[in-house]
């Protein structure tokens, strides 16, 4: 659904689908290099712009977790609530093994303090390089089925997670796009009604970067 590119960015960017109301996330996302000017998005392997934090991955069995406050993180996101936690920061989580649909991977952007267990990839842009909202997004285009091993239970297993393949702008685009957004999302938030000028406006200008 397009809308959940918006939610990458800014919790209150589905407010925008008033002007955005059918397009897919690629076109969004084209469309805004076309307003703000941005170049070509450049083609790079996964492993020469992010760093994996697999290492600090802790499995706990359910019967072993002290409850708490943080997110317990598994293939398929949240599977508990837990005291302590893996990691602290901006994370891109994409399942290892154990995925409930291969079709649509389950790849999530999350932040603050995360427990996460053996079933999920922990990643995260490199500095200068890739914001790691961006990875999230840049991952979900990809179709992940081609990657996956084992007849049964498929796995993404980190030596071809690594081969994938990644649009990523420079990282000034990067934050010229989520600049834009997070505009666009209190300039609607302000507003019970965005007024109909802007919001033609809006649509010429984008209809015309998708021709």
């Amino acid at each position: 659904m397009y809308s959940s590119c918006f939610k990458l960015f800014h919790p209150s960017l589905p407010l925008i689908i008033e002007i955005f109301p059918s397009l897919r996330c690629s076109q969004v996302f084209r469309l805004i290099g076309h307003i703000l000017g941005t170049g070509t998005w450049e083609q790079r392997k996964l492993e020469s712009v992010v760093i994996v934090y697999d290492k600090g991955r802790v499995p706990v069995t359910s019967t072993e977790r002290i409850s708490g406050d943080t997110p317990y993180y598994g293939a398929n996101g949240i599977q508990d609530y837990v005291d302590g936690y893996t990691h602290d920061g901006e994370f891109t989580l994409i399942a290892e093994d154990g995925a409930n649909d291969t079709r649509n991977y389950p790849i999530k952007f999350v932040s603050g303090k995360i427990w996460v267990n053996n079933h999920a990839h922990v990643l995260a842009g490199k500095q200068n390089i890739l914001n790691t909202r961006f990875l999230s997004f840049s991952l979900q285009q990809i179709n992940i089925e081609p990657f996956l091993s084992g007849s049964g239970r498929a796995k993404l297993n980190a030596s071809e997670m690594k081969k994938l393949l990644i649009a990523v702008p420079n990282i000034y685009e990067q934050i010229k796009v989520e600049n834009f957004l997070g505009e666009m999302a209190h300039l609607i938030a302000a507003n019970e009604q965005v007024p109909k000028l802007v919001i033609k406006i809006v649509k010429n200008s984008l209809a015309n970067s998708l021709h």
